[in-house]
């Protein structure tokens, strides 16, 4: 979907604003994000480019993130990553201030966007939805690199609906990822990212503050393929309450 610049001025100059520095901090870094993607075993490197990437795009076009732990994380144990998604800034956000190494399971369509693509080339997976040989394919990458020890951050409800921030159904994909593999789903909430660029078709933003809580992790130990409604449920209860406690 093509977006259309905001009739208001000053968003739209924002939104401009915005996206030359993503332009600008990835062709300065270019080198170095290259180097790091440029094999499976540079990779934590080139997350940690990513990182650096996000965080002088937000600082310079005054976003500011406040990320609040409910408890301290194991930094050794791989987790199933699963907020909920609201805005254009929810990737970088969540690279910049989640203080974990993980990689992105997302829609297939983000390879396609210009320099932000290639991570969705390299360290991320793509899922081309439309093709369930090529989606398999997706599913079992993602299941090798959990068992190699990679968390993984999959949005559960697979897309950025029109009625933000009221959550929609989750899928199953990344709670029979965390049962299969016997790993813990970690729940995400964003708030205010889609105040600050929001994805309904319209190209603009603003500056401002957002928030994200970062749940306690939820233990899929002994659960089977059955308990995934039940895991889901949860998950998403956790996030709709918090949203609920923020006055959403």
């Amino acid at each position: 979907m093509a977006l259309k610049l905001s009739k208001n001025p000053v968003k739209a100059a924002y939104a401009i604003y915005f996206g030359l520095w993503v332009v600008i901090w990835f062709i300065l870094l270019y080198p170095f994000i290259r180097l790091g993607l440029s094999h499976p075993k540079l990779y934590r490197f080139g997350h940690v480019m990513r990182k650096i990437w996000g965080q002088l795009l937000l600082w310079l076009t005054f976003i500011r993130v406040k990320t609040e732990y409910e408890v301290p994380l194991d930094k050794t144990q791989a987790y199933i990553i699963a907020p909920n998604h609201t805005s254009q800034i929810d990737i970088i956000t969540l690279v910049v201030k989640l203080n974990l190494y993980f990689n992105f399971m997302a829609k297939a369509e983000l390879e396609r966007i210009p320099f932000f693509g290639i991570w969705f080339r390299t360290i991320d997976i793509a899922v081309d939805r439309k093709d369930p040989r090529k989606g398999a394919l997706a599913y079992r990458k993602a299941l090798n690199w959990l068992g190699e020890g990679h968390s993984m951050a999959i949005f559960p409800e697979g897309t950025i609906s029109n009625q933000v921030p009221k959550l929609i159904k989750f899928k199953d994909g990344p709670f029979r990822m965390a049962i299969e593999k016997q790993i813990s789903v970690l729940p995400v909430t964003i708030i205010g990212n889609w105040l600050l660029m929001p994805d309904q078709g319209i190209f603009e933003g603003r500056p401002g503050f957002a928030s994200q809580y970062v749940h306690k992790p939820i233990s899929t130990k002994g659960m089977t393929l059955n308990d995934i409604e039940l895991l889901k449920e949860q998950v998403f209860q956790v996030i709709n309450n918090k949203l609920h406690e923020n006055g959403y």
